[in-house]
């Protein structure tokens, strides 16, 4: 999908009754806790290893890669805070027409990709790959890890 600023603000509109169909509907249909906690990343990226045999399959599946990064997004953001937020204008951004999470109070990467982690954790095949990222962004910030 290309999106505008006017249907990306209608994208993040949409979150809490995606996130509320996604975490119960389609959690209770695949044997998943959605909790928005680091072990549940693990759960969905066993999932995805699981479900899809490469990252081009999960990017062909849409509805399910778009519910994936508001999750993944909304899990990141439980735990160290940023705003959702899309840059439709400099086509030399590596993120470009991607929602993404920013904060000033990120250290380091500037932009953390809901997206780009779900499809790269298929490559790397370690079922922890998201959460490692979590949680070494949680380090970086001084944030302590409470694992549930």
């Amino acid at each position: 999908m290309s999106y505008t600023q006017e249907n990306f603000q209608e994208w993040i509109f949409y979150i809490g009754d995606k996130m509320d169909s996604f975490t119960e509907d389609f959690a209770h249909e695949n044997n998943l806790i959605l909790d928005y906690s680091i072990q549940s990343l693990d759960d969905i990226e066993k999932w995805i290893i699981k479900k899809y045999k490469d990252e081009d399959e999960l990017i062909e599946d849409h509805k399910i890669l778009d519910l994936l990064t508001i999750y993944i997004g909304e899990t990141l953001r439980k735990h160290i805070g940023g705003k959702w937020a899309m840059d439709t204008e400099n086509e030399d951004n590596a993120f470009y027409m991607m929602p993404v999470l920013t904060s000033p109070d990120f250290k380091g990467v500037k932009y953390k990709s809901p997206m780009t982690y779900a499809t790269a954790s298929i490559d790397r095949q370690q079922g922890n790959y998201i959460s490692t990222i979590l949680k070494n962004n949680m380090n970086d910030m001084s944030i302590p890890i409470k694992e549930s």
